[in-house]
């Protein structure tokens, strides 16, 4: 039986063999432990009905152990060099196209929406490139509603944003949003020397589950004004909430005395700093204002 491609030793010989130097730039920190990717796939409940997405394939670590789980997997991958390695790898799966598919293109430029349907898409499994992971995880949340459940391993302070309360050092208006999407749950960590190069912090693996909003986009709740709003809330996320919603730059800077008034009724005083709201205290204000 051949090694993993997720095995040390084997990753190390396909990326000499391909003449491949990881870049930070784009991310690319591959796991190198086995056990912890299959733990990945396990926590994802991946079955033969299912068809995965998966972001940043690289050589093929993850893939490997998702292909010989799913009915089929769609890879993207953006690094040319890695693209070839993969084709490679996966010669005969690729051209038989009923199991394995790889999409050249760049994460951030693709439309989600389209893509799960096209694919019929219904989990996104990755180990999502350090650098951009946080951008393109919301942007796949946003865009994809058909996807209703992600299994992603994502630095440890990316995790830590997405599963803050309100008070939390790391609670954010990227917590706000990401939540207003989908829940999310802990699954496991995997320690920084699991992956080469090695990064600085450990990762987690996270489970993201979306949530049912259609109750409130048809009562006309606009989300990216609702965004926007976030945004205008946390510009000073430790300031006073009335004073970074009052500034002249602010569409809400006339409506201040009515932000009092609703931040009485959920039993908030003038006062309160961003961080010190719930995603539903944000709900009530927005529809309100």
């Amino acid at each position: 039986m051949h090694p993993y491609i997720s095995s040390p030793g084997e990753t190390v010989k396909i990326l000499k063999k391909y003449g491949i130097k990881l870049k930070k730039g784009l991310g690319q920190n591959f796991l190198i432990d086995t056990n912890n990717a299959k733990k990945i796939v396990d926590c994802a409940g991946v079955g033969p009905r299912d068809v995965v997405l998966e972001i940043g394939s690289g050589i093929g670590g993850l893939t490997e152990i998702l292909a010989g789980r799913a009915g089929r997997v769609i890879c993207v991958e953006y690094d040319k060099l890695l693209v070839k390695a993969f084709k490679d790898i996966f010669r005969e799966e690729l051209e038989e196209q009923s199991k394995l598919e790889l999409i050249h293109a760049d994460a951030l430029k693709l439309d989600y929406g389209e893509l799960a349907s096209s694919h019929k898409i219904g989990k996104v499994v990755s180990n999502l490139p350090y650098s951009i992971g946080a951008t393109l995880l919301l942007k796949m949340i946003m865009e994809a509603e058909s996807i209703e459940k992600m299994v992603l391993t994502v630095q440890k302070d990316i995790a830590e944003r997405l599963l803050a309360s309100e008070g939390d050092k790391n609670y954010s208006s990227y917590t706000v949003k990401a939540n207003f999407m989908a829940d999310f749950r802990f699954c496991f960590q995997i320690p920084r020397n699991c992956f080469i190069p090695r990064p600085f912090v450990d990762s987690w693996v996270i489970e993201a589950s979306r949530k049912d909003n259609s109750v409130l986009v048809d009562g006309g709740f606009n989300v990216k004004g609702f965004f926007d709003f976030i945004n205008s809330c946390f510009i000073h996320r430790r300031k006073k909430l009335v004073n970074s919603l009052s500034q002249k730059n602010s569409k809400y800077c006339d409506n201040v005395e009515l932000i009092i008034k609703l931040l009485t009724g959920i039993g908030k005083d003038r006062d309160v700093r961003a961080e010190e709201l719930t995603l539903e205290d944000y709900i009530y204000l927005y529809r309100n204002l």
